[in-house]
């Protein structure tokens, strides 16, 4: 739902309401809670009402790309000012051939009764907890977006996009993101801006860029979160913290392996490579799956390659 549209430095620029955005967002924040710490409350409150579907939301997480494929998707742009209820028939409309390319940009694939199960998941999400959410959420946000539309208005849209987020930088003639890499637009390149506030964005700084515009979401707090650190980055720099689970690492970042291709490598027992592994895997640095009688380990790359990110998203 656009609010207000106006021309700023041959940029338009469009402060959007978006209630598709907001749901598929807290379902990420259900999927890693504690990673969430300013709805950290909320996520205690949504676990203890519905355990059970809280737990499905969680176990397709992976599949899922954290519940973000359908936002971060190429067809986002199709989807942006859509209702929820319009999003579900439109997703119940595509084939799987259609869904899979929804997923193309996570590198997962779904069947059939994947498909289904996630649409049922993301049905009787919004029917059971965020219907009633987003009718709370949906006053609050507008006048929120209203009030940043004035301050944008007033200060200008690159000067507003400054103060989204410390690691959004806005210089002379480009943009620049800092996540597990750095991002660069030139703004010469920016015809369209769409502005957003979120309640659960913190501590994300959010980047979507379509053919020649750029999505922007700033934060609006509701809770206050407590000084304290996610347990998932204590895992990670445990787990990383091990000559030995150092040298298995360094391994598996050439290719797969089984349990007892590395116990040869390195010259431990099975029963020690096992034990590494499930600390690896515990802090989320590798997969397994089975092959024939054995199962062979997969490094995730995308874990190191958001250290620097996650490092300074929870300490700054």
């Amino acid at each position: 739902m656009v609010l207000d549209k106006f021309v700023d430095e041959n940029v338009e620029v469009a402060f959007v309401y978006m209630p598709v955005w907001e749901m598929f967002f807290s379902m990420h924040v259900l999927a890693d809670a504690d990673h969430h710490l300013y709805r950290k409350r909320w996520a205690k409150r949504v676990c203890k009402k519905e355990p059970e579907l809280v737990n499905r939301i969680i176990d397709m997480r992976e599949v899922t790309d954290s519940w973000l494929f359908v936002i971060d998707s190429l067809e986002w742009s199709r989807m942006r000012q859509m209702e929820i209820e319009e999003l579900l028939t439109y997703l119940r409309k595509k084939n799987i051939y259609q869904w899979n390319e929804l997923l193309k940009h996570t590198g997962q694939k779904m069947d059939i009764a994947g498909r289904d199960a996630a649409l049922e998941v993301i049905k009787e999400y919004y029917k059971r907890i965020f219907m009633r959410e987003e009718r709370l959420l949906r006053p609050y946000l507008t006048r929120i977006i209203q009030k940043e539309t004035a301050q944008c208005r007033k200060k200008g849209i690159w000067q507003w996009c400054a103060g989204i987020h410390s690691r959004l930088l806005v210089e002379e003639d480009c943009v620049a993101y800092w996540k597990d890499r750095e991002y660069r637009y030139q703004k010469e390149n920016v015809h369209r801006i769409y502005a957003t506030v979120s309640t659960f964005v913190n501590p994300h700084l959010w980047l979507y860029k379509g053919e020649g515009e750029l999505e922007m979401v700033k934060e609006a707090l509701t809770e206050q979160a407590k000084d304290e650190i996610p347990e998932k980055y204590v895992l990670v720099f445990k787990a990383l913290g091990d000559p030995m689970r150092l040298r298995i690492v360094k391994l598996l970042m050439q290719g797969t392996l089984t349990t007892q291709e590395i116990s040869k490598e390195i010259g431990i027992s099975e029963a020690g490579v096992s034990k590494h592994l499930r600390i690896l895997k515990e802090a989320g640095l590798v997969s397994k799956a089975m092959k024939g009688h054995y199962v062979e380990y997969h490094f995730l790359t995308e874990i190191i390659d958001f250290i620097p990110y996650t490092f300074y998203e929870t300490m700054m």
